[in-house]
């Protein structure tokens, strides 16, 4: 017992080191010059590095992130072919970019340093003394920026057009687990350290320039943009095709800005500005914030509007966690290729938008980034769920306060198709289903570089999205936002981790959340509940059977609706299996399973049941033209008008019945049939398919089939018209990839086929008139193999095929190779076959 006792008083200061959050403090001085003909950056750096860390360190992490565009061998290039994307992989010379002329020194000593074996936009700085806990060191250095081109990503010009953002040398995190260095990425954001910043920007004296931080002096700089605000504002219209670059002012300006707990700085610049101004005031300490927009000509008509999308987004992201707490916030109207808007301390740059209700949504979003990535500046690389995925859950909050009817298509109402029931959640919905309906989806929480783009969108942004709606549903508003005030209070201008936020959400809520944070967010596991029974008591109360049939035991939400309106709403926490519901007298026409569609459910078509009738479950058939989106309120029948014409049948006109778009449905038809003009009969095909997708790792989609056609391959003697009737079974398995991201698509095919074939004889007698009619029928059986690897460089397919009758048998294989031509968009085919 007492060698025990030692033992643990030992290990105690080891664990108590382990346990005390940290962060370091970084406060950069940069003097930088754009040179507006060669599109570079020259520049002088000083960073005070103070290390807040109980650990003594002897070298420091640099990332060089301009260097992830300066060639093929970088983790970006790598990346984005990976998507599919090839354009760093063709970038020419001149659209490439990197970042040298690089000299560190540390107190003014010069230093050793060298390069990451594995990325060449990070390098080491080796100490000359280690530097110790509570100690802090300056570190000095020149460098030069080539800008690559913004068709590429984030940092980047379109003529002199400039977005400079991740361009200057900057320390990795050193935070509980290390360090924190990675390469530069499209997908997937940053993790950097909090601090000051001190920028001065030379540049031509024409340029308007939009930046982190305050402008310090400048006083006849802030006097030309103000009367830049006063012509935008007195303008009525703008000629759109007039996006030409006036030239360049000989003379040169100096603009210098400050901000203090931020962890980047970014900064845009265009000679074409038009320039707004305004001002809002925060909802709990009554600040003013002065509101900046810049856009050019080309969607001026909505970017004139946009001053209030910023407002609007200030005042509610405030609202809920806290209130925005630096002076300025803007946007920026500006050339960028990573997704539709990119966010920065203080600032942000939206791309190309084509309407109004975007251009909002956009902005808001990307304004909200100053919470989520900005104050609280959790590591996006690891947990990216943290920054987009709260962020997007605000944003839908917003959409759904401001306009309460927006629609699947935004503010505006599309009755069309059935899709007027369709609100703007379901697009969150939408983006997760279509690949959570085939198992394709991933956890919400995992590094950003491991999703697929499907997934990147459907899970990082949409899921967290739904799943933190259903948590505040679940727990209340108020509890909500005291949750949410609390984080933002406890972890602003910090480094918080998942676990900071689930602690805080228990307290607050007074609930075990393990369901959420465990399974909603860890795993990819469905959540989905049916009603099995309705039974009325004696006393007018309800006994509501519902069954578990998912995964997650998450809390279910049971709704009584009377002529239509909802008479009754109660949460109940998660079980498994099957429980009866108790629920309290009401005049009901059904009980409903999440009525309000908060839960992120698998399967909404299981939900609603009638106490009384002959079919309790089902829902009335609806037909609709051309077809929709699954409304789990009726039973959909998609239809459409089709044509057809063949050598034989001639013109054939026809009604295709279905009940398939998407997302990808596990029962799914398809009947088409048709009559033809020449020969008076049926023709058409059809096909019923049941989609498995099981929990496997070998298996991603299992689908058993049958399929039927019917046409006229010969009108023959007359009266006869010859038929060619077709009938398959068919199994088709599609392999599970070892990594989501890969682009090998492997799939095995069975198809057992039979073809009736009307022929007809002739007399025996030669009587060239008189034909015996009979059937012919043939029974094929065919295996396949098929590999496909979709990537953009050296793509490769093969098959291998197997066919066998009563008539013969045949094998047969192919195989196609594209070899690409290194820094042309060409290559050579090659096809073996046999």
């Amino acid at each position: 017992m007492k060698k025990t006792s030692l033992l643990l008083l030992l290990l105690l200061p080891f664990a108590l080191k382990a346990q005390t959050y940290f962060q370091q403090e970084v406060n950069y001085t940069i003097s930088v010059s754009l040179d507006d003909v060669k599109h570079e950056l020259n520049a002088e750096e000083s960073i005070e590095y103070i290390n807040n860390s109980p650990d003594q360190l002897t070298f420091i992490y640099m990332h060089l992130w301009p260097n992830g565009y300066s060639g093929r061998s970088t983790r970006l290039c790598k990346h984005m072919l990976e998507s599919g994307d090839n354009k760093m992989y063709y970038a020419t010379e001149e659209e490439k970019g990197f970042i040298d002329k690089l000299d560190f020194k540390v107190n003014g000593k010069a230093v050793v340093w060298e390069y990451d074996t594995k990325y060449k936009d990070i390098c080491k700085l080796i100490l000359n003394e280690p530097l110790r806990s509570g100690d802090k060191i300056v570190i000095t250095t020149p460098f030069h920026v080539k800008i690559p081109s913004g068709k590429i990503s984030r940092l980047g010009h379109i003529g002199q057009s400039y977005q400079i953002t991740q361009w200057y040398p900057k320390p990795a995190v050193y935070d509980r687990k290390g360090w924190n260095q990675m390469p530069y990425l499209s997908q997937g954001e940053f993790y950097s350290e909090f601090g000051s910043f001190n920028v001065s920007i030379t540049l031509p004296k024409n340029y308007v320039l939009g930046a982190t931080g305050d402008m310090v002096g400048g006083e006849k700089e802030q006097e030309w943009l103000m009367n830049k605000v006063k012509e935008t504002e007195a303008m009525n219209s703008f000629d759109q095709e007039d996006m030409f670059f006036p030239a360049s002012d000989p003379e040169s300006k100096t603009l210098r800005f400050f901000q203090t707990k931020v962890h980047d700085f970014a900064w845009f610049c265009d000679k074409r500005y038009h320039v707004l101004k305004g001002e809002m005031e925060t909802p709990h300490t009554k600040r003013k914030v002065n509101t900046w927009v810049m856009f050019t000509n080309k969607n001026a008509d909505l970017w004139k509007r946009s001053l209030p999308y910023v407002n609007d987004a200030l005042y509610y992201y405030s609202l809920w966690n806290g209130d925005y707490p630096y002076n300025h916030a803007t946007a920026v109207d500006g050339t960028i290729s990573a997704g539709g808007g990119m966010e920065y301390p203080n600032i942000t740059v939206i791309g190309d938008v084509n309407d109004g209700f975007t251009l909002e949504t956009v902005i808001m979003h990307e304004v909200g980034h100053n919470w989520f990535y900005g104050m609280l500046g959790s590591n996006e690389r690891q947990h990216p769920w943290m920054d987009e995925g709260l962020n997007s859950f605000n944003e839908n909050r917003y959409i759904e306060t401001k306009y309460p009817n927006a629609s699947l298509f935004g503010n505006r109402t599309v009755d069309y198709f059935g899709l007027g029931r369709y609100k703007h959640k379901a697009q969150y919905e939408l983006g997760y289903l279509l690949g959570a309906k085939k198992n394709q989806d991933q956890p919400i929480e995992g590094p950003a570089e491991e999703y697929t783009e499907l997934n990147y969108a459907g899970i990082v942004y949409s899921k967290t999205a739904l799943v933190f709606d259903y948590l505040m549903a679940y727990i209340g508003e108020k509890k909500m936002d005291a949750a949410m005030q609390r984080y933002f209070d406890e972890w602003k201008f910090k480094h918080p981790q998942p676990n900071d936020l689930r602690k805080i959400m228990e307290e607050v809520s007074e609930k075990d959340l393990s369901w959420f944070f465990n399974d909603m967010m860890n795993t990819s596991k469905k959540l989905d509940y049916r009603i099995t029974s309705v039974k009325k008591r004696d006393d007018g109360s309800w006994d509501v059977g519902v069954r578990n049939t998912g995964e997650v035991k998450g809390p279910v939400q049971l709704c009584a609706v009377k002529n239509g309106q909802l008479a009754g709403v109660i949460f109940y926490d998660g079980f498994e299996g099957k429980q009866l519901l108790g629920f309290p007298p009401s005049e009901v026409d059904y009980f409903k399973i999440d009525a309000n569609e908060n839960m992120p459910e698998i399967n909404r078509n299981n939900n609603r049941m009638r106490p009384r009738g002959l079919f309790k479950k089902i829902e009335p058939v609806h037909f609709q033209f051309m077809g929709s989106l699954d409304d789990p309120d009726k039973s959909q029948v998609f239809w459409t008008p089709i044509g057809g014409w063949n050598n034989y049948n001639k013109s054939m006109l026809g009604i295709a019945f279905y009940n398939n778009l998407f997302p990808q449905k596990r029962f799914e038809y398809q009947f088409a049939p048709m009559y033809s003009f020449s020969t008076g009969d049926l023709a058409g095909s059809g096909r019923v398919a049941y989609n498995w997708c099981p929990d496997s790792k070998l298996f991603q989609q299992i689908t058993f089939s049958v399929s039927g056609s019917r046409f006229c391959y010969s009108t023959g003697p007359q009266p006869y018209d010859l038929n060619f009737n077709k009938f398959s079974k068919a199994m088709d398995i599609e392999l599970k990839k070892k990594r989501a991201r890969s682009t090998l698509k492997q799939s095995f095919s069975f198809r057992d086929i039979n073809i009736w074939r009307d022929e007809v004889s002739a007399d025996i007698n030669f009587d060239p008139y008189v034909y015996t009619p009979f059937v012919t029928s043939t029974r094929v059986t065919d295996f396949s193999y098929n590999l496909k690897n979709s990537r953009v460089i050296n793509p490769l397919s093969a098959t291998v095929d197997y066919q066998y009758s009563e008539l013969y048998s045949r094998l047969s294989a192919e195989a196609n190779y594209m070899i690409t031509m290194k820094g042309k968009k060409k290559g050579i085919a090659l096809r073996v076959f046999a």
